[in-house]
């Protein structure tokens, strides 16, 4: 009987090892959403007890948490997207438990309002049908012009005019401009992806079941292969010096339209020792590298632009130049900057019979420290504040109107002042760059024996951000 035993305890174990997550119970309500309210849907997720973290991405619109621990049912809460026009929302959810994922989808169709006008016989009424729903009815007046507001679904290409006067009834059909689209969502999983064995990408979309051969998947950072051609199932494997990984999803029909972009972080592999080499487990070194969360960030270059407003004559164009240097603080958080900037300000003016013309040139010199305040996706908000020097060259020149002479008391001067700001900074992840918006309020007051000017003031400038 010992073989057969054995047997039987091989094949269970095989199954053990070889399934997969059972795909969660979901239940949405309210079931379809009506755009321009103020509606939040909340989606209930029933899992087996003791079951791990369950995951939510969806194909447009956003969470309030994309990801729930703990309970047999964990509750989300999804924001419909600032849109007008009709369009299906795809909500995907999976368990996070290290095995491949099975994923339940909900499709939420998001309804538009309009309204229909319509032309017909004066004192007519009029009925709109869109599918089964039916709007009115609503009456003419007497030129024959009608407006009757409709909620629009997705699907909708449409609607039915029925207008009725006295044993008279009319039944036409009016086009409805709703935008054609595919919507599709994307999600690697698990989050961070382990540099060792790597993870899934999921791909869900408006249909109960997608083929690989329909879509177009292009990955930076990663190896990225199809598991099953007759489901939109991938491995993802990312590179050996990764941080990050990026992948893009579109419709192979349309390959310009509806096409998804995600991110995510690479969690590095443990360190191997070398031959011979011992590991002390309580050393600080081995402590520190377990307290960093996620990839460590690069050091990155970054470029500003813009103008600065002050009052006066004193505001300008200006120009910032900096190396942002990421500091073991707050997981990451806290980065050190050293910024070299050119500022700019001049004045065109009159004082009785003589034209004065102030040209002002100055380089900023400054130190600071950049804080992390928010992150959502790829989104992040920074805040920054610092100080230094500020070198300027400032040249005075006079003329005389009538005679054009140029007076011989030109003035030539060059002072180092000092600088401080404060500033908020948002951010906007595509890989290794990032495209920058920042609004800073400076104080950079400057006094010579011809000059007063306030060189500080708000600006905003826009640039990018570069991670070698």
């Amino acid at each position: 009987m010992r073989p057969p035993l054995h047997l039987a305890v091989c094949l269970l174990m095989l199954g053990a090892a070889v399934a997969r997550a059972e795909p969660p119970e979901v239940e949405a309500t309210p079931g379809r959403v009506m755009l321009g309210e103020d509606v939040t849907v909340e989606v209930r997720v029933r899992v087996p007890k003791g079951a791990g973290p369950v995951r939510a991405a969806a194909s447009s619109g956003t969470w309030e948490r994309t990801r729930v621990e703990g309970g047999a049912e964990r509750v989300f809460h999804w924001t419909p997207p600032p849109v007008r026009y009709p369009l299906w929302a795809v909500l995907a959810f999976w368990v996070e438990d290290g095995r491949a994922p099975e994923v339940t989808t909900v499709r939420l169709p998001l309804l538009g309002r309009t309204t229909l006008d319509v032309s017909t016989a004066p004192g007519a009424e009029v009925v709109v049908a869109v599918g089964d729903a039916r709007f009115g009815p609503v009456k003419a007046d007497g030129h024959g012009n009608a407006q009757v507001p409709v909620e629009v679904p997705p699907d909708a290409t449409e609607a039915r005019v029925l207008a009725t006067r006295g044993t008279l009834t009319t039944d036409r059909r009016a086009p409805l401009e709703v935008p054609a689209a595919r919507p599709l969502v994307a999600a690697l999983t698990p989050d961070p992806l382990p540099a060792e064995g790597g993870g899934w990408l999921i791909i869900a979309g408006d249909e109960e079941r997608l083929s690989a051969s329909e879509l177009t998947v292009e990955a930076e950072g990663a190896t990225v292969k199809s598991v099953d051609p007759e489901r939109a199932r991938y491995t993802v494997q990312p590179r050996a010096d990764a941080t990050d990984v990026s992948v893009t999803v579109r419709w192979r029909a349309a390959p310009a339209k509806d096409a998804v972009r995600i991110q995510g972080a690479v969690k590095p592999g443990a360190a191997r020792p070398a031959e011979g080499m011992t590991i002390i487990p309580d050393a600080p070194s081995v402590r520190r590298a377990h307290d960093v969360r996620g990839p460590v960030p690069r050091t990155s270059l970054f470029l500003l632009g813009g103008a600065a407003f002050a009052s006066g004559a004193n505001g300008g164009p200006l120009l910032g130049l900096g190396v942002s240097v990421p500091l073991p603080v707050w997981h990451w958080r806290v980065a050190a900057e050293a910024e070299v900037g050119l500022r700019h300000a001049s004045l065109d003016g009159q004082q009785g019979d003589t034209e004065v013309h102030s040209r002002v040139w100055a380089i900023p010199l400054l130190l600071s420290a950049r804080v992390t305040l928010f992150q959502h996706g790829f989104f992040l908000l920074d805040g920054r504040a610092g100080g230094g020097v500020l070198a300027l060259s400032h040249h005075l020149s006079t003329q005389g109107i009538e005679t054009g002479d140029v007076f011989p008391d030109a003035v030539d001067e060059r002072r180092v002042r000092a600088m401080g700001f404060l500033a908020a900074q948002g951010a906007y992840r595509l890989g290794r760059w990032s495209i920058l918006t920042e609004v800073r309020a400076a104080l950079a007051p400057v006094e010579t024996p011809s000059l007063r000017a306030q060189l500080g003031g708000v600006s905003v400038s826009a640039g990018l951000r570069f991670a070698p």
